[in-house]
């Protein structure tokens, strides 16, 4: 297995692709969307540098996005992605105009799981590089369970150091939409904002504090590795559900005072098995991330 990749020396886009990279190596179950995720990464930055060199206008980006960069995320994912997204792909493209879901996205419109792709891999870098100007051409509420930039819907909830240290690790909700972060309350649910401790969950893997706290333990993901009598050593020690049996909404996560070279967007992506789990315990994600899960 390769070291991972010290520091970020390439700006975020450098540092979200050697991240896939690493967990591609790490985590077979999880290689094939990694290694889709990683050629998405090349298209997106250049998006991204386009949109940001340019300026373009709010009005523009269902244009952009529609009419330059799906036709590249198309074609990497034709030659990168699984059979049967690129013939959902194919079938879906032939029946709608791609401003129409790229719009549908922006409007935060119910999609079906290929068109969300489609527009939220084409979107996602434009909406990044507007930054505050994002909120102009996006649907939403703004409020504390929603991006205050976009109106987006959390993708995942990450755990970072405060830099004060009579305070300790603050939470934030990263956007599915444009990548925002926004500081959130600790133990309080994404999803509808409940509060009792009682009716929030914490699944981790066994071996983690988390795990051993909660009571709450992902068992089977290190059964290879594992002797009689030993202690398991998580695939995932970074990594946690928080779910909600108000809302039975659940998310993933990323707690980076744990690993500080986790890369929220990256890492959740590599989850699955935390994922399948929180899943086959009744909770649904508040919303699947890019590539649908």
């Amino acid at each position: 297995m390769a070291a991972e990749p010290a520091g970020e020396t390439g700006g975020v886009w450098e540092t979200r692709r050697r991240r896939a990279v690493f967990l591609q190596e790490r985590y077979a179950f999880a290689g094939d969307l990694l290694k889709l995720y990683g050629a998405l990464v090349d298209v997106q930055e250049a998006a991204f540098r386009a949109a940001k060199g340019e300026r373009v206008s709010s009005a523009e980006v269902a244009r952009l996005a529609a009419e330059i960069v799906l036709p590249r995320v198309v074609q990497v994912t034709t030659t990168t992605g699984p059979a049967l997204l690129i013939a959902q792909i194919q079938e879906r493209l032939a029946a709608i105009d791609p401003i129409v879901l790229i719009e549908q996205w922006l409007r935060g419109e119910e999609q079906s799981p290929v068109d969300r792709y489609l527009a939220r891999a084409s979107t996602a870098p434009i909406l990044e590089a507007l930054g505050t100007a994002a909120g102009e051409v996006c649907s939403g509420p703004r409020d504390t369970l929603h991006c205050p930039r976009c109106g987006g819907l959390p993708q995942v909830s990450v755990l970072e150091p405060s830099g004060d240290s009579l305070e300790g690790p603050r939470r934030c909700l990263l956007c599915a939409r444009c990548s925002w972060q926004w500081t959130y309350p600790r133990m309080t649910c994404a999803s509808c904002g409940e509060r009792r401790t009682a009716r929030l969950r914490v699944f981790a893997e066994e071996g983690t504090t988390e795990a051993e706290m909660s009571g709450s333990i992902v068992r089977g993901l290190e059964k290879d590795k594992r002797t009689a009598g030993s202690r398991a050593t998580p695939w995932f020690p970074h990594v946690r559900v928080d779910a909600c049996e108000t809302c039975h909404r659940y998310l993933l996560g990323i707690d980076l005072t744990r690993d500080s070279r986790a890369v929220p967007i990256v890492d959740e992506l590599a989850a699955v098995p935390l994922d399948l789990f929180a899943q086959e315990q009744g909770f649904i994600k508040i919303v699947p991330n890019l590539l649908g899960v």
